[in-house]
């Protein structure tokens, strides 16, 4: 039985043995088929991981073959441009835009593209500038030389430009040389690249007067212009010029050291004769007929356009301008010319008597009246009677008239600037942008501005003189004494100011030395 049993035990042993390792091998086959799983899920993960991969580095690669022939952050191609100018530069004398379509619009796409900051930088990596002026230098081509002018304007909007001038000022100079050749509209591009120079560049850093004293004949050239030239977007652009170069070298570049030495090479009697000779071209002299105007309520002016547009009102401006800076720093200059600037003085406000034109009133309003003041300031002992009676109804309307006016002004002139046909956004015209600042404090300063014009006007003038304009112009004695009123309270403490007033109202003595009638009970 013991045998038996340890038999029985020793069966049972090797029955057990043989089911756990028949379960260690079931574990075992289990375990083995989970990681050839999670292998192949693991094969799966990655195969797609990788085709995620291969796709970003296509796209990728895509991207930087487009951004690789792009220009910065535009969408302007490095291609078309390389190939512009390698074309330009292999241009003979000889060889005529008008000749070659296609290449003159791919030209004017570039003078365009260089609206854009980056497709500027990269030109002058490329050293684009020297190409385009030595080309124009020696083209006989027109056409050819308004476009590379227009493009080196467009890039003189932006700073590294400027610093390229600064160093390298022969092509300053090389630019200067362009304002013999007579052809307007390359004229109007090189007038629109020195006024953009001028009027962009930093005042502490650059010193543009160094560079431009040593151009040869420069007030000369631009005298010429003005005083012979029919071309009306060349003499605003030109006056613009001449006012930017006023500005810059006696206001942003302080050097007093240098002032005397500016007014010897601008200040010369022929600029003044362009100057108003231009102004003629512009807003030629009022006609007898058209004089009702300084004299009564027409509404003629002697301008073909029924208003002003905001070019004619800001060229005004600039004359005005020009002519208050040298009356005040150069007064010399004006002794021959006294009679010629107060003729401009009185077109420029005759053509305010109207309120179609007068309003809305905004800077270049005020600005027009602030040099009106500083002139007729310098230049006393010249009344002229227009320019008096157009003044005092310039006052009544901006005392009588509603703030609120909303008239506005006409954008362009019908002959105004024009830009080339096939280059309409050439050089960005920010003085073009009419600033539409009007309000109480523009009329109270425009106000206050006539009041002191007149002041100076009236009172170094014989008292008779004063009546009989008065009289004659028919203004009434309300009209007189509120100008008297505002005079008062905007000029107190003036030594001559209650003499003055006492002129102006001495055309109504006989009125108040009479009795006043008696009514009769019918007129009751």
């Amino acid at each position: 039985d013991i045998t038996e049993s340890k038999e029985n035990v020793t069966a049972d042993q090797e029955l057990s043995s043989t089911d756990h390792k028949a379960s260690q091998s079931e574990s075992s086959a289990v375990g083995e088929s989970s990681a050839v799983g999670t292998k192949e899920d693991d094969a799966d993960d990655d195969e797609e991981e990788d085709d995620d991969d291969d796709d970003e580095t296509k796209l990728q690669e895509q991207l930087q073959t487009l951004k690789g022939d792009r220009i910065g952050e535009t969408m302007y191609s490095e291609r078309f441009v390389l190939s512009t100018i390698l074309k330009l530069s292999q241009l003979t004398d000889q060889q005529l835009l008008e000749d070659d379509e296609e290449f003159e619009r791919d030209l004017c796409n570039l003078w365009d593209m260089t609206i854009e900051p980056d497709v500027v930088r990269f030109l002058l990596q490329q050293e684009a500038v020297e190409l385009f002026l030595a080309l124009a230098g020696r083209s006989k081509d027109f056409r050819l030389m308004e476009i590379l002018i227009g493009i080196v304007g467009n890039m003189c909007c932006v700073e590294e430009m400027h610093e390229l001038l600064h160093t390298q000022n022969e092509i300053l100079l090389a630019l200067c040389d362009f304002l013999s050749i007579d052809d307007a509209p390359m004229l109007v591009q090189l007038m629109r690249t020195l006024t953009t120079l001028f009027d962009r560049s930093d005042d502490e850093r650059y010193c543009w007067f160094a560079v431009m004293k040593r151009a040869d004949n420069l007030t000369e050239k631009l005298s010429l212009i003005l005083a012979t030239s029919t071309n009306r977007a060349l003499l605003e652009h030109t006056v613009e010029t001449v006012c930017a170069i006023i500005n810059r070298f006696t206001e942003a570049e302080v050097d007093y050291a240098q002032l005397k030495e500016f007014y010897r090479l601008f200040g010369k009697s022929c600029l003044l004769d362009g100057l108003f000779e231009a102004f003629r071209q512009l807003y030629p002299p009022i006609s007898s007929n058209s004089s009702q105007v300084a004299t009564g309520s027409g509404s003629g002016s002697g301008f073909e356009e029924e208003t002003l547009t905001t070019t004619d009102l800001k060229t005004m401006r600039r004359f005005m301008e020009v002519h208050e800076h040298f009356v005040v720093h150069a007064n010399e200059l004006y002794e021959p010319h006294v009679e010629e600037l107060v003729q401009c003085v009185y077109r420029v406000l005759v053509a305010l008597c109207s309120e179609s034109m007068l309003f809305p009133l905004n800077k270049n309003h005020v600005s027009i009246l602030v040099c009106v003041n500083n002139i007729y300031s310098g230049i006393m002992y010249h009344f002229h009677v227009d320019s008096f009676t157009s003044m005092i109804r310039i006052y009544g309307m901006l005392t009588t008239t509603p703030t609120t006016t909303t008239t506005t002004m006409a954008p362009t002139t019908s002959n105004g600037s024009t830009r080339s046909k096939d280059n309409p956004s050439s050089l960005p015209e920010s003085s073009d942008v009419m600033e539409e600042d009007g309000g109480e404090f523009d009329v109270e300063t425009a106000s206050a501005e006539l009041l002191e014009a007149i002041y100076f006007l009236v009172t170094p003038i014989d008292r008779d003189i004063i009546r009989n304009a008065v009289v004659a112009a028919g203004f009434l004695q309300p009209a007189i004494e509120e100008l008297c009123r505002g005079m008062r309270e905007a000029m107190d403490g003036e030594p001559l100011l209650h003499q003055t007033c006492t002129k102006l109202l001495s055309a109504f003595e006989d009125q108040l030395q009479q009795p006043v009638p008696q009514a009769s009970t019918a007129t009751k």
